[in-house]
């Protein structure tokens, strides 16, 4: 039975993973309102990356000193201030003000759940409760993603914005009802430098930029290829989504069988599943029905890929969690925006095929760097 500080962790992934992901989807009613291109929207949610990946650097060592509980208690309130001035914005200006404040909170919540992750859970079952939390990121995608157009087609885009802040205020009256403080005795200042001089954390992020940069790069063109491509809708795009979402909570079910495998074999399954999947892709990415299949698989895989990861960083330090996972979430919304720059001359030239192919080579690296990597040591604090 999941205990409740982790369902309450899981759901505060889902809704802070819905704010990050849910002005995509939305673009075109808010320029209808706001005025301007959809395309010019993206200045929002560029301001929400890059205020989210300085928050995870410098403000999310404070969880090392405050405890991640405090930090996410802050942290949720700052993005819902966030949420609220989204839905009072008159301009594209205030929109982006509005979501590059989120981001400065976001920066600090996410690298706080998954330190909380570890702590909560049942000795001997880090990974396992670890997959559980992650498993938030499908409620996002599932209920954010999907859920936000027809939410925003017919009762407006504020509303979406509503309904989050709706569910964030639910989260932080469950925060005052659900213990979830941590033994905060060996606390001690932490920051980026310190983080980075923890044994085996160059090689850890190498993995999470690569695990990442290979998912945004093929991610991000995946709508483009299905319209541009097949000629379906956002509807067949939506689909994809759908399946891969649904692959990505369905992998928290063997995430236990997997706990029981060395850490470097772990990795080696995850990233060896993503670069076939990859290839996969490449091949039959022309045919809808097996570009969903696909999809289911590509889920899963990224979930157990995603679960080494994080994991494994969190693994390297515990007196530095905050630090060293917020470096994991700088890196990976610099794959956010590198995958979305780094690939569009490669879809250009030769679609997602060639995408697959790039986002198959970042994972094979890390496959490399699985095959040479010690086994993660149990936390050091």
């Amino acid at each position: 039975m999941i205990s409740r500080p982790i369902l309450l962790l899981t759901a505060a992934i889902a809704v802070v993973g819905a704010n990050s992901m849910v002005l995509a989807p939305i673009t075109g009613a808010v320029a209808r309102d706001l005025g301007g291109d959809p395309a010019d929207m993206v200045l929002a949610a560029a301001a929400y990356g890059l205020t989210t990946a300085i928050s995870a650097v410098f403000l999310a060592p404070r969880a090392d000193v405050i405890g991640p509980h405090r930090a996410l208690y802050q942290s949720v309130l700052i993005l819902l201030g966030s949420m609220v001035a989204s839905v009072f914005a008159s301009s594209l200006l205030m929109l982006a003000l509005a979501q590059a404040f989120g981001g400065i909170g976001a920066g600090m919540a996410i690298p706080s759940i998954y330190a909380l992750a570890p702590q909560l859970g049942p000795k001997g079952e880090e990974k396992r409760t670890m997959g559980l939390v992650l498993s938030g990121w499908t409620l996002a995608l599932v209920g954010g993603v999907a859920a936000s157009g027809f939410l925003a087609e017919w009762a407006g885009w504020r509303s979406v914005y509503t309904v989050l802040a709706v569910a964030l205020v639910a989260v932080f009256i469950a925060m005052h009802r659900i213990d979830i403080t941590v033994d905060m005795s060996r606390a001690r200042p932490t920051s980026p430098l310190t983080a980075l001089r923890v044994p085996g954390i160059g090689r850890g992020l190498f993995a999470a930029g690569a695990l990442m940069l290979g998912f945004y790069g093929t991610y991000a063109f995946m709508g483009a290829h299905v319209h541009d491509a097949l000629g379906l809708g956002t509807d067949g795009a939506g689909l994809v989504t759908l399946l891969y979402g649904t692959g990505f909570g369905l992998a928290a079910l063997i995430d236990r069988y997997v706990d029981r495998l060395p850490a470097r074999v772990a990795g080696m399954v995850a990233f060896s599943g993503l670069t076939a999947v990859y290839l996969a892709q490449a091949v039959v990415g022309t045919v809808f029905v097996a570009l969903v299949v696909v999809a289911l698989v590509w889920g899963v895989a990224q979930h157990l890929g995603l679960n080494f990861v994080v994991s494994r960083l969190a693994g390297l330090d515990a007196s530095q969690r905050g630090a060293v996972l917020g470096l994991n979430s700088a890196v990976t919304y610099l794959a956010v925006t590198g995958g979305a720059l780094a690939f569009r001359p490669v879809y250009d030239a030769g679609g997602l095929m060639l995408c697959n192919l790039l986002s198959a080579l970042c994972v094979a690296a890390a496959v490399v760097e699985s095959l040479t990597a010690r086994d993660v040591a149990p936390a050091r604090g």
